[in-house]
Parts: C-alpha cells; structure tokens; sequence
C-alpha cells in the first residue's frame, strides 16, 4: 500500500513538549522508525504510518492526547469516547452540537462553537477562560485537523472547507496547508480560529456504524491521515486516474480525457487545491520512495525504477533534495 508522507515540522511539534517534559524522545523516534537524525534536515518527510505510530506512542507516554498543548491534559481514551458518542448521530449537525457540548462539558484547553447563517456554518475554536494565553500554532494544527477528518469519515465524503481562519501569523511550512486543508482559502493573524463550509453540509446523513468504528478506532491516528472517503478531491482522483505505476506517467491531457474533464477546467480545479499536476507528480514519486525505503525489503534501484527514475544516481539525488538525506542514509538509520 503507497503511503503518504509528512513534513518533519509535525514530527518536531509531536515531540516538542516531551521533550520538555523529559521524555526519552530518542527513543520514542526509533520504536517508530523514525531516524533521530531526520530531525536536523529542514526539508526530512516520514511516511504517515510512521507518523502516526510516533504520535500514538508519545500520547500514551505523556498519558495527554493534546501531546502537551493545553494548561491540562487530555486523558488517553477521550477522543475515542467522543467517537462512540458522535456515532449514535443522524446528521452532522447533530454531530457537531454533540462535538460542541463534549468539549463544553470538559473545560479544558479548547472550546469549540458552532455557528449557523443561511448559506454557512463556522466552527469557532477559542482557549477556554478569558484569561487564557493564545495557544501555539500546533494546537490548532492538530485540533483543526482531527476534526475536519472525523467529520469526513462520519460521513464518508470529502467535505470542502470554505475558508480556515488562524489567529496566528503565516508559518514557514505554510505550504503543508494545502493538503492539511485540501486546497482551503487561508487568513493568518485571524481573531480566532475558524473553520467555514457550506450550510447545507449539516443536513448529510452519519454513514458509519457502530461496526466500521471498531475498525476504525484499530488505527485511529493512521485512518485519520489516509482516510479515502467518497466524492474525492480533484487531486486523489487524479492520484488514481495515475495509479501505481510511475516509471511513465501519462500527460494531463490524457488524465483529462480518463476523467472525462476539459483540461483547461480540471487545470483550474487543481489549482484550486494548490497543486500543479507536476507537483502532483513529484509528491507521488517522493512519497512512495519514502515508502519503499522504510520496509528494507525493496533495492534502491529497483526503487528508483518503481518511482520513474532510468538510472538510480538520478533518484539519489532527487531523494536527497526532497528529505536532505540521501536513499541509504535513510534506511541505515531506521535500522
């Protein structure tokens, strides 16, 4: 299974306050697979298994699903026990008053509100007490994120964002936002933080069942990162219109023409998720030699092949442009 790969500013954030609080980091990288040494190289990516997995061990060792964000934890278990609440839900705005009330009903760290007007919703994130200090930018990264994912698995569909509101200022890694927020319109230095969709979204039916929760909550940090779901993105479907096989890709104009799109229309649409289709191209290639390389089974060469590359120096070098290691150092180090 190709898997997706993520910037290692999201592995420093995960890992920011157990280090402060001692925890022995190092270790929590290797048990992972994650190389320690990733974390000096600025443009480094891990594979969103590996992601995932060190984000679930370092919750369970800070015993704090908000890893360290909030003036007081959130105790291991409370997410899944919001999960089996929003599962007994008709629509997602039953969901989401539900979402609201859970966090409402805690009083720590995050408030959320939803508010309506005839063509929107917003759900409003503030810091619980008025006295509270404005949060950082991976508070909002991580709750932002979750939610909107939860919401789309709830009701198995890609649900557009209309517009993301952060009351922080544009972050280097601002280009990872594209995908956080599929394509989404973005305001830094907002006055709170917001996420914006279209009102009639509150009316979709829950699809899940109590059932396909169990599966889900198996690998709920992993689903939550890959999750496919219907009424894909324009540039998933462009992924799979692709498929697995890179060593030729076939020109836009043909990918069109598979999708059944005007060129020029399909060009737009995935502009509008911040994507040209050579970087749709580049992110495939990098990802899953990313992939690849983390499993030890596969030869570098037969690697540079799988992901396009007639000759294997060619790869190296790319790969060392997108991680700042090269193929070898890589694997060597999750040894």
């Amino acid at each position: 299974m190709q898997d997706i790969s993520i910037h290692i500013h999201f592995v420093k954030a995960v890992l920011k306050h157990a280090i402060l609080g001692g925890h022995d980091t190092e270790q929590l990288l290797r048990t992972s697979g994650i190389s320690p040494r990733l974390l000096q190289e600025q443009q480094a990516r891990v594979s969103a298994e590996q992601f995932a997995r060190l984000q679930s061990l370092t919750m369970r060792a800070m015993e704090d699903e908000l890893l360290g964000y909030g003036d007081q934890p959130f105790v291991l278990g409370q997410w899944s026990a919001l999960c089996h609440w929003l599962i007994r839900c008709k629509t997602l705005g039953q969901a989401l008053k539900r979402f609201c009330i859970f966090y409402q009903a805690i009083g720590k760290n995050l408030l959320p509100r939803l508010l309506e007007t005839d063509e929107e919703f917003c759900i409003e994130i503030h810091p619980v007490g008025t006295g509270s200090p404005r949060l950082e930018p991976y508070t909002y990264e991580l709750f932002t994120f979750a939610l909107h994912r939860q919401l789309c698995w709830l009701a198995n569909a890609n649900l557009p964002l209309r517009h993301v509101y952060l009351p922080f200022g544009e972050p280097p890694h601002s280009r990872e936002y594209r995908p956080l927020y599929v394509g989404a319109p973005m305001t830094f230095n907002a006055d709170c933080c917001r996420l914006v969709f279209q009102r009639s979204l509150l009316e979709k039916p829950i699809k899940q069942t109590t059932e396909s929760l169990e599966d889900f909550l198996r690998k709920p940090l992993y689903n939550i990162l890959v999750g496919g779901y219907s009424n894909k993105s324009w540039s998933q479907r462009i992924k799979d219109a692709i498929g697995n096989d890179f060593s030729e890709f076939p020109t836009f104009a043909e990918i069109a023409h598979q999708l059944e799109m005007n060129p020029k229309k399909l060009r737009r649409l995935l502009g509008d998720e911040g994507l040209a289709y050579r970087d749709l191209k580049t992110q495939l290639r990098r990802d899953l030699a990313i992939y690849l390389l983390s499993d030890h089974q596969t030869p570098v060469e037969d690697i540079a092949f799988k992901t396009g590359f007639s000759e294997a120096s060619a790869f190296i070098r790319a790969f060392k442009g997108w991680t700042g290691v090269t193929p070898l150092t890589y694997r060597k180090d999750l040894s």
